[in-house]
C-alpha cells in the first residue's frame, strides 16, 4: 500500500466518522424533538384526558330554577357545621374550672377543636383537643387564672376532615367568661 492508498483510506475513515457523528447528532435531535412533543402532548391532556372535551361550564339549561337552588342548598349544607358552647362560661373563682358545655353536635360531619381568646388582648386562654361528632366537653380550665369579673371572649371552632384531620373551615362565637361572679 502506497502513500496515496493511505491517504484515500484515511479520507474514507474520516468521512465515515463524520457520517457516524452526523447520524448520532440527527438521532439525538430526533429523540429530543420526540420527547418534547410527547411532553407537550401529555401536559395538554392528550394521553389520558380525564375531562370530556364536549363538557361545558355550568349547569344543564334544562334545569328549573328550583332544581338549581336545591343543588346549591345541598352543596352548602354539606360544607356547614353547627357549633355549641355556653354563651357565658361560669368560673366560681380564679383558677377553677368553668362550665362550658362545648359540643360537637351529632349531625356534624367534622371533628372539631375549640380555642377561646380574650377579645381585649387576643390572648388564647383555652385550647381543646379533637372532639368527635356527638361528644362534648362539660368543663374547661383556662391556661391562666383571670381576675374576677366579666371577660369578653371569642370561641373559635375549627372543623377537621374525619379521615385526614386536615382543617376544612372554622366558625366563631362571642362568649363571656364570668369569673367569681353570679350570672
Amino acid at each position: 500500500m502506497g502513500a496515496s492508498d493511505n491517504t484515500v483510506l484515511g479520507a474514507r475513515m474520516a468521512a465515515a466518522k463524520r457520517r457516524r457523528t452526523r447520524i448520532a447528532v440527527v438521532a439525538a435531535v430526533a429523540v429530543a424533538l420526540l420527547g418534547a412533543g410527547a411532553g407537550l402532548w401529555l401536559f395538554s391532556g392528550g394521553a389520558s384526558s380525564f375531562y370530556d372535551a364536549a363538557a361545558r361550564a355550568g349547569q344543564a339549561p334544562t334545569k328549573t330554577p328550583e332544581e338549581i337552588q336545591a343543588e346549591l342548598n345541598r352543596v352548602v349544607e354539606e360544607g356547614m357545621f353547627n357549633i355549641s358552647i355556653a354563651s357565658t362560661v361560669d368560673f366560681a373563682s380564679p383558677g377553677s374550672p368553668g362550665v362550658a358545655n362545648i359540643e360537637n353536635v351529632p349531625g356534624n360531619r367534622y371533628d372539631m377543636k375549640v380555642s377561646i381568646a380574650l377579645d381585649d388582648t387576643g390572648e388564647t386562654v383555652y385550647e381543646s383537643g379533637g372532639i368527635a361528632p356527638g361528644d362534648y366537653i362539660p368543663e374547661i380550665e383556662l391556661s391562666r387564672a383571670l381576675a374576677p369579673g366579666m371577660h369578653d371572649a371569642t370561641a373559635t371552632f375549627r372543623a377537621y376532615d374525619r379521615q385526614t384531620h386536615e382543617e376544612v373551615g372554622s366558625a366563631a362565637a362571642r362568649i363571656v367568661l364570668s369569673v367569681g361572679s353570679a350570672s
